[in-house]
């Protein structure tokens, strides 16, 4: 048994780490894509393909789906949280800012979640951690704070709304391993969350005509890998090693994602930016340590 739960520990941080590299690669297929559809539009295509590959390994795994309606409001709040208002502030904030800033801010939600995990859980707060959470806010606002162009300044917000969406995702999420597989967990958050996306395509309209091969090829990799296998790898990770270490790993997201805009994208960031980035994995790595310790 011991055996078992170690290799399950073993496997988990082995998901997790190939779930948050792909998802570091995603803001560059958002940017890509959205030269042709528009944020909640690219959203829910996403997912309608997420849909049809977590159905297709429920019905390949023969896993038999037993969803009780008391749980409805539970799964609602974290398919419309996780899933409908983070691509809202995700793919709206890409839209205006860099792809690398975007998986910066990023960087933040373990913070959210430590604190959270204090504020809901009673786990203790620790002065080093609080020391963190400081060293955390200052980066943020380094990130944030000096880049004052507008386009650029709500796109780093709305992408903090991202990451306040992702914390109440995975602290909703974290009740129902009681009761369910993980495969079935991100499929009823996954078909949720997608079909929240449909009143807001109405208010988009799509430029069709800049569709080619390459954003083709993008939203696949966004509704295949992003979406549907990353999602079960991270939910599967939450179970095996808690919600509070599983965020620690989204901080390897802006390493990638810094890496392959400069290669990909030519994009590139102020030394205040780096600065900032800096300090927000710093401030994980410092949680990172005293969790090991304890």
């Amino acid at each position: 048994m011991e055996m078992k739960v170690k290799t399950n520990k073993i496997l988990s941080y082995v998901l997790i780490i190939f779930a948050v590299v792909i998802w570091g690669f995603s803001f560059l297929s958002i940017k890509v894509s959205l030269v042709a559809l528009p944020p909640m539009t690219l959203a829910l295509v996403r997912f309608v393909i997420a849909s049809f590959v977590l159905f297709l390994f429920l019905r390949i795994k023969k896993v038999k789906l037993q969803f009780q309606f008391k749980d409805l409001p539970v799964f609602f709040v974290a398919g419309f949280s996780g899933i409908t208002m983070y691509f809202f502030f995700e793919n709206n904030g890409i839209k205006l800012t860099t792809a690398s800033n975007a998986s910066l801010i990023v960087s933040i939600v373990p913070i959210l979640t430590i604190i959270a995990e204090r504020i809901v859980f009673k786990i203790p707060l620790t002065k080093i951690k609080i020391l963190s959470v400081i060293i955390s806010m200052i980066g943020v606002y380094l990130v944030v704070g000096f880049n004052t162009s507008g386009g650029t300044l709500i796109g780093n917000l709305l992408m903090i709304g991202a990451c306040f969406s992702w914390l109440i995702y995975s602290l909703v999420t974290k009740p129902l391993f009681k009761k369910y597989s993980q495969l079935e967990i991100v499929f009823y958050q996954t078909i949720i969350g997608t079909i929240c996306f449909i009143p807001f395509v109405f208010f988009e309209k799509p430029n069709l005509e800049a569709l080619n091969t390459t954003i083709i090829l993008n939203i696949m990799f966004l509704g295949i890998f992003c979406s549907a296998i990353c999602y079960y790898f991270y939910v599967y990770a939450m179970k095996q090693i808690g919600i509070g270490v599983s965020s620690l790993f989204i901080n390897l997201i802006p390493i990638i994602t810094v890496i392959a805009s400069f290669f990909i994208l030519n994009e590139r960031i102020g030394i205040i930016q780096i600065i900032g980035g800096i300090l927000i994995i710093f401030s994980v790595y410092i949680i990172n340590l005293v969790k090991n310790e304890n």
